[in-house]
């Protein structure tokens, strides 16, 4: 594993200058508006005004690129975090961000603290009667977290004072004979994200988030982000169930992926944000560092007070008013209105296809909220015609998820409209990849999704 200096170290190691002045590197005048940047094997120079005026930043083979589109263009894209794998002659951007040298809208998360959702009596209702299910749950997590730190501690968390430097590991025999022996399944190259199991709880791993069983909420579930130890707490019904031994990746053993150095234990003393006790930095984990539609804009992030849901203004329905941020109230996205709301049509599924959509919006934010975040390629959100060769000529009527969502803003839906012409994408779809069964597959998925929400909304009596 490639090993790069810490930003304190390349400040130091560049505090000298030949005049016998001292300065830090960013006040050089060749680095005063541009930085050169790599990430795995591409180079770059990055534009920092632009970067502060979130436009594309990175000059590469003289084309201009975003940052995530820069991450895509080395390879780097299932990280699906550019600060940590774009680097500046050692250091993570993420390290210049933090520091204040730096400068981008997106990187700090605002939380927005109003709800803007179209809410009927009904939906206020629901979310009032909602609270107490909350505080209840509130004392549940207060009560694991007492439970947790009750727990003596493991031999799977004794390690030797190596000081405070990230890279050090741990010790990856404290667990002795407990461990299974590690088979010939192996990881890929360059993998950031890890598919996890513990008994009936499954999540996903990330590698940039994950420090120590105790440090780091690295483990993203449907509703939340765990740590490993919290996450085999709630997964294993036995008593002493250890994180490294009793979740799974690919039926090993996590210990498997320390074993391979594909994930890396910090030291006791780290100091890292991971590692960090600071209250900003554990509230921070709790929500997710990129879009919730993988949409790869930058800007400000508005992240949800109930799940680790984070969304850009524009990407979440209904759209979100940026002057919100500045609010003190809790928001909750579209996503947790739903899942505790009743919604309970008052018609017959005939005469709802003819309601206009103005009197059902929750509904069908979250139909359309859903179907985009299935669609993760954006297969079907533009315009096909643009980039499809072909399409326009095959396709009598092209349909896509941002003109259905364009117009369902604008109120220019029945129900009916609104789903036939969602239909209309799944059978555009299956017309024009008669031979490409990788791309029929993909429509399938996304109608199978839309069907089961009709099935369950709209024509429930």
């Amino acid at each position: 594993m490639t090993q790069y200096p810490t930003l304190k170290r390349l400040q130091v190691s560049l505090r000298s200058l030949p005049n016998g002045e001292n300065a830090e590197i960013w006040t050089l005048d060749k680095y005063r508006h541009h930085l050169p940047i790599t990430c795995g094997d591409k180079q770059g120079t990055l534009d920092r005004d632009k970067l502060a005026k979130v436009e594309p930043c990175i000059r590469s083979n003289n084309e201009w690129y975003t940052p995530i589109e820069f991450e895509k263009l080395a390879g780097k894209e299932s990280s699906r975090n550019w600060r940590q794998s774009i680097h500046f002659q050692g250091p993570p951007l993420k390290e210049l961000l933090e520091h204040g040298h730096l400068t981008c809208p997106g990187y700090n998360k605002s939380k927005a603290k109003k709800s803007t959702l179209p809410c009927s009596s009904n939906t206020v209702s629901a979310i009032s009667e909602s609270e107490e299910e909350m505080e209840e749950e509130e004392g549940e997590e207060e009560e694991l977290q007492a439970n947790l730190d009750e727990e003596e501690v493991s031999m799977e968390d004794e390690v030797e004072l190596q000081g405070n430097d990230c890279s050090t590991q741990r010790s990856d025999t404290d667990q002795g004979d407990d461990l299974e022996e590690v088979t010939d399944e192996r990881p890929r190259v360059g993998q950031n994200e890890f598919r996890v199991i513990c008994g009936a709880l499954s999540g996903m791993l990330h590698k940039s988030r994950f420090a120590s069983g105790r440090c780091g909420n690295s483990i993203r579930t449907e509703d939340r982000w765990m740590s490993p130890v919290e996450f085999v707490a709630q997964g294993s019904a036995m008593p002493n169930a250890l994180w490294r031994r009793d979740i799974k990746w690919e039926g090993q053993p996590l210990s498997s992926l320390i074993k391979r150095k594909m994930l890396v234990l910090h030291s006791e003393l780290c100091d890292c944000p991971l590692c960090h006790t600071d209250p900003q930095a554990l509230e921070e984990q709790k929500s997710d560092e990129d879009c919730f539609f993988s949409c790869g804009g930058l800007g400000d992030l508005v992240m949800c007070d109930h799940c680790p849901r984070s969304f850009h203004h524009k990407c979440h329905l209904p759209q979100l008013d940026p002057s919100i941020v500045e609010d003190d109230h809790d928001w909750v996205c579209t996503f947790c209105i739903w899942n505790r709301y009743t919604y309970l049509p008052r018609t017959t599924y005939e005469e709802t296809l003819m309601i206009p959509v103005s009197k059902h919006m929750l509904p069908c934010h979250y139909l359309l909220l859903s179907l985009n975040h299935v669609d993760k390629d954006h297969i079907f959100a533009k315009d096909p015609c643009i980039d499809v060769r072909g399409y326009s000529s095959h396709i009598v009527t092209p349909m896509w998820l941002d003109k259905i969502t364009e117009q369902l803003l604008d109120q220019q839906y029945t129900i009916g409209m609104l789903l036939t012409d969602i239909q209309l994408i799944f059978s555009n779809c299956d017309t024009f990849n008669q031979n490409k069964p990788e791309f029929r597959d993909m429509g399938i998925k996304l109608k199978e999704v839309y069907e089961q929400f009709v099935e369950k909304v709209f024509r429930r009596q």
